[in-house]
């Protein structure tokens, strides 16, 4: 009687071992798969942030613009952190425009323009010398010109990048496009947006990037920026 009792416990116990070896792998394999996706992803309701203080001309650009003359990038403020800002900003601003595809950029040194005008850098809304867009158009061959300014630079947490870009004709020395913005990394939908885009635009070694690190980087912060201005160019 004991061994045939002692028989079922051991079926029950064999029979259950079963079942748990075939349930415990479709338990498991979610739980494991649920780390692979290690990035966070937005969900619909997040708010992303889209420039708003633009101006334009017209919905296309004329074909003939096809050369850019980008000039001296002039700071706000001559302090040492506003001359960093231009230093790290300035090649980030002509490597952003070459990827708009819109232009062929020719970048004017302030050394050329001061040669040209007297003055190293001008920005938009200076008393400009009367034969500047024709000199300009004789030294480089442009068709337009674009006088920007960095108007806040803030390195350290939370990065701020402010612009004033402004795109000028050479034929009638009108303005066509311009921009006047903010970038504030505290700011939750301007960091959404700066999350995005780096997941979408800068590539990292790591298996595991840190979607916070464009919040901490002022060059790449300042791509992000640069990106969601130049996006609202007009096509051809």
């Amino acid at each position: 009687m004991f061994e045939k009792k002692m028989t079922e416990v051991l079926d029950v116990m064999r029979r259950r071992s079963v079942w748990l070896a075939w349930l415990l792998p479709g338990l498991v394999l979610p739980l494991l798969c649920s780390g692979c996706n290690s990035r966070p992803t937005h969900t619909p309701l997040d708010p992303f942030y889209k420039p708003s203080n633009i101006y334009l001309r017209g919905p296309t650009l004329d074909p003939a613009v096809k050369r850019l003359a980008l000039l001296p990038m002039a700071p706000l403020l001559p302090t040492e952190t506003f001359q960093a800002g231009v230093d790290s900003l300035q090649p980030v601003l002509r490597a952003e425009l070459e990827k708009s595809k819109r232009f062929e950029v020719i970048v004017v040194t302030p050394d050329q323009l001061r040669r040209w005008t007297g003055q190293g850098a001008w920005k938009a809304e200076d008393q400009l010398p009367p034969d500047l867009f024709d000199r300009l158009q004789e030294e480089t061959g442009c068709q337009a010109v674009l006088f920007n300014q960095l108007t806040r630079y803030q390195p350290y947490q939370p990065v701020a990048i402010g612009w004033k870009l402004t795109l000028i004709l050479n034929k009638d020395h009108v303005i066509f496009w311009a921009a006047d913005e903010v970038f504030d990394a505290g700011d939750q939908a301007v960091a959404n947006a700066a999350r995005a885009y780096e997941s979408e635009h800068i590539a990292t070694p790591s298996p595991l990037p840190d979607p916070n690190a464009i919040l901490s980087s002022p060059s790449r912060f300042g791509q992000y920026t640069l990106h969601a201005l130049l996006s609202t160019l007009p096509g051809r």
